[in-house]
């Protein structure tokens, strides 16, 4: 019986060689072996693993992960990889380690939606054998995302921030990157502490805190004009930007930081931008003025034009044209908060000069507050007003504690703008918006180029 099903099999091929013109030649077909059918390829099959944990077998390949999570693949065989998004999809990675023998990587989601990722192991062998895994990634942090930095050493990086990988990356206006984790700060609920290779103080106060859309925090940058040279120093971040000319109009108190490679100085303004943002006033007079009461020759007109970006805006002395600048406008909890940083070009006889400009809208009103702070000198703790005092409690890089208690005056000043520890020989101004606070040392003083920025809880 064997021998028959072997003959029939025989006849079979044989004919089918005489139907094609290749079994002439007599003989009967003799010495004919059978074609043995080619061996099937094996199957890929995947096993996955999701934080170190192996998960069941899905029978249509998906998989549930939350973003940050780490996924390992691994194929019943050597395999190369590709991977494939939707054109919508949100989905990235972190670290991939990606080998014929596994595939790992950690899945991240930038956007507050859902979205797919789709891992594909293809044979080494045969890339006709294929096995895909779909990851199907659950929503981000709604707090993920780019935010624009404002450092008052005059730098002005991108801040990405992921809360689901615990991560951050800076990149600066070349390009360079500086990524590395942050981790809940134990001792303060709702403060993050970024971890740097470049602090190396006593006490890590590279810190951060959020409100909608709006980082405040401090993180050691390169110490303004000192190449190399770094130390934890403010900023303010948004990714809440105005892009419509006309929501720049507001009347500010304006503090900013003027900074040499050797010298520090604080800079105390009025500021108003008016026109449906197409025109800045300051008031250069000595004595803080405001732009309306600001005496002719003292009045600084500046022409307000689109910046490089959407979201920055070009500002040209109406008389120098060499004079030139740029700002935005960050909304936070609803309100304009003036940010600038950036450096001025040198002249054959003055430095370049680095600048940090921060201003709030003017307001009569003056809520007693608490803020969580940081400050120039790095440290990092908290600032109070009420009606007739400032407080501050800090701890300092060094790892020590600091307090100070001062008074407040109000004569004699625009409205928004407080006079702190006047006339005693380290004496401050101080403004608030229920937003934000902030506190600079008098210009030409024993502290001036001290500023201090607060995220009020």
């Amino acid at each position: 019986m064997k021998w028959f099903v072997w003959a029939t099999g025989v006849a079979a091929v044989v004919g089918g060689l005489a139907g094609c013109g290749g079994g002439g030649g007599g003989g009967g077909g003799g010495g004919f072996l059978p074609v043995a059918p080619a061996a099937p390829a094996a199957a890929m099959t995947v096993s996955v693993s999701i934080n170190g944990t192996a998960v069941p077998g899905s029978s249509n390949g998906q998989y549930t992960v939350k973003p940050g999570d780490t996924v390992e693949i691994t194929p019943s065989q050597s395999a190369d990889w590709t991977t494939s998004t939707t054109a919508a999809s949100t989905a990235a990675l972190r670290n991939p380690n990606v080998t014929a023998a596994k595939w790992s990587a950690q899945i991240l989601n930038t956007a507050t939606l859902a979205t797919t990722y789709t891992v594909t192991a293809k044979a080494s062998a045969n890339a006709a054998v294929t096995k895909d895994t779909v990851l199907t990634v659950a929503a981000g942090d709604a707090r993920n995302g780019l935010y624009k930095v404002f450092a008052s050493n005059s730098a002005k990086p991108t801040l990405a921030l992921d809360f689901d990988a615990m991560f951050y990356t800076f990149t600066d206006a070349d390009g360079v990157v500086l990524s590395d984790v942050f981790s809940a700060d134990a001792a303060l609920v709702g403060s993050y502490v970024f971890k740097s290779a470049r602090n190396t103080d006593a006490t890590n106060n590279a810190r951060f805190r959020l409100t909608t859309d709006t980082v405040v925090g401090a993180f050691p940058f390169e110490i303004a004009q000192n190449a190399g040279f770094y130390g934890v120093q403010p900023f303010v971040a948004s990714r809440a930007l105005v892009t419509t000319q006309s929501e720049l109009d507001g009347i500010y108190t304006r503090f900013g930081l003027s900074m040499t490679a050797t010298t520090r100085n604080s800079d105390i303004r009025k500021t108003k931008i008016a026109g449906g943002g197409t025109v800045l006033l300051h008031c250069n007079e000595v004595a803080i003025t405001t732009v309306d009461a600001c005496p002719t020759i003292s009045l600084v007109t500046y022409n307000i034009t689109p910046g490089a970006t959407p979201d920055a805006w070009r500002v040209v002395n109406a008389a120098d044209p060499t004079d030139v600048g740029g700002f935005s406008i960050a909304k936070v909890a609803g309100q304009n908060v003036y940010l600038s940083a950036g450096v001025i070009a040198g002249t054959s006889t003055a430095p370049a000069t680095s600048v940090f400009r921060i201003a709030l809208p003017s307001t009569a009103a003056w809520p007693s507050t608490t803020a969580t702070a940081t400050d120039t000198n790095g440290s990092w703790g908290s600032m109070s007003f009420d009606a007739t005092t400032y407080g501050s409690t800090v701890t300092r890089a060094d790892g020590s504690a600091a307090s100070v208690g001062y008074a407040l005056s109000f004569a004699g000043l625009p409205e928004g703008l407080t006079s702190v520890n006047s006339p005693g020989p380290n004496s401050y101004f101080g403004m608030q918006n229920g937003a934000l606070s902030a506190v600079i040392g008098a210009r030409g003083g024993p502290v001036a180029g001290y500023l201090q920025i607060g995220l009020i809880n």
